[in-house]
């Protein structure tokens, strides 16, 4: 797409160079504008700076900058996985976030949403001409993306207030913000697409009105990038995050726009990372959307049994569910009315039987879940995606929704265990072979 005069003249006003007119970018940053990854992995490996600064490009001038500018999603996976630094503000020359936005195009809209997902996760910030940008390209990145910036700079201009640590106190755990790296916060793309599978991804940290749910946005960003990595086509995958997971954006979704758009063919995977509920009276099972609220379960939050009655329903090939909640109401991602008891939900109970639904749980009904701050996830998510990744694989290279229950479980028991607790994963619904993946 070409930029349009006006843009070029605002972009003049901002202090960037001119679009055009500029000398030839060097081997590494053209390799990377070009996505020519073989090229780019020769010539860092011969030696190359992979953060260099190209005199020969007006702006945009990493590799990094010149592959989010023309739209190069799997360069910038590539460079953010080896060692590839997001640069920060003040820009002089662009940004990273700005680099991928200003040459987007409605065709680049899936690549571009990918982009700017990747340099979020990886620590890049927003800035005012980004901000300025923004609303000059709204049509071409797409409103999730626009709202996904809108969100990240909320949170970078106005961050929560740091609270003083009494003397002799021990600090808080890491927040999902500051929490560290993990080894799962990224995955390397290797499968072809996957056109007819679609996925709803949902992931709640801080609440409207009940305590937060510790790496749940964390989490649900890590299952988007592994399912975008074996072939989830982005434009099939909706992501429901923070204050976006309301009651009525989940009923919105399940209820309307997946009957819409599944196919007979569609492997559809659904992931919830927040809190569950019980209800005392009944002992049926909710999850709890940003809007929740406890004391009125019925009419905020949303029934388990309803959720999977929908989704066997669904005329595709196969239902994919994954849940890091409790419902146990005594803590972990879970939440209770005050004054309520904690009680034993058995949440097998609302699944139904149906050859294409599995369930794959992250505790039983009595149980609480766990996080590992040392990776910033919830315990159950962290090994879901270890083995997604490869390490559920069987002799064949398959990793299926048997195999990787079976390789979540123990770990996720023996874990528990050092923290002196019990979580059992739980597994309900069809055991079927076909592979999530193949290595």
């Amino acid at each position: 797409m070409k930029t349009a005069p006006k843009i070029v003249a605002l972009l003049s006003t901002l202090g960037f160079a001119a679009l055009s007119g500029c000398a030839s970018p060097g081997p590494l940053v053209s390799a990377a504008g070009e996505g020519n990854i073989a090229q780019v992995t020769k010539l860092i490996d011969q030696g190359a700076d992979i953060n260099m600064h190209d005199a020969g490009v007006s702006w945009c001038d990493t590799p990094l900058e010149f592959a989010a500018k023309h739209s190069q999603d799997k360069v910038v996976e590539y460079l953010l996985n080896h060692g590839a630094v997001v640069r920060q503000p003040p820009f002089v020359k662009g940004g990273p976030l700005t680099c991928a936005i200003v040459v987007s195009s409605y065709w680049t809209r899936p690549r571009t949403a990918k982009i700017i997902r990747l340099l979020l996760d990886a620590g890049a910030k927003t800035d005012p001409t980004l901000m300025r940008l923004l609303p000059y390209f709204h049509k071409d990145v797409g409103d999730d993306v626009v709202a996904l910036i809108e969100r990240a700079n909320e949170a970078q201009t106005n961050p929560a207030p740091v609270s003083a640590v009494a003397p002799g106190a021990t600090a808080a755990a890491p927040t999902p913000a500051t929490a560290p790296i993990s080894d799962v916060d990224r995955a390397a793309e290797h499968a072809a697409e996957r056109p007819d599978d679609f996925a709803l991804v949902i992931g709640i940290e801080d609440y409207e009105s009940v305590p937060k749910a510790d790496y749940g946005v964390r989490d649900a960003r890590a299952v988007r990038r592994h399912l975008e990595a074996l072939g989830w086509p982005a434009r099939n995958i909706v992501s429901l995050e923070g204050q976006a997971a309301t009651g009525n954006k989940l009923k919105s979704y399940l209820q309307e726009w997946l009957p819409l758009n599944v196919k007979p063919d569609t492997t559809l995977f659904v992931y919830y990372s927040g809190h569950g509920a019980p209800d005392p009276k009944s002992g049926d099972a909710y999850l709890v959307p940003w809007d929740g609220d406890p004391k009125f379960l019925k009419s905020t939050a949303y029934p388990l049994k309803q959720l999977y009655a929908e989704l066997a329903a669904l005329k595709v090939k196969r239902v994919i569910v994954a849940l890091d909640a409790c419902f146990s109401g005594a803590g972990g991602r879970s939440v209770l009315a005050k004054g309520a008891r904690p009680l034993v939900v058995q949440v097998a109970d609302g699944v139904p039987a149906s050859e294409n639904l599995t369930v794959l749980a992250a505790a039983s009904g009595d149980e609480i879940t766990g996080t590992l701050d040392e990776q910033g996830h919830g315990m159950f998510t962290y090994y879901l995606l270890k083995g997604l990744s490869g390490a559920a694989k069987d002799a064949s290279g398959a990793v299926t929704p048997k195999g990787l229950y079976d390789y979540v479980k123990p770990r996720v028991e023996d874990e528990s265990r050092r923290q002196n607790r019990a979580q059992t994963p739980t597994f309900n619904g069809s055991a079927s072979d076909a592979p999530l993946a193949r290595y």
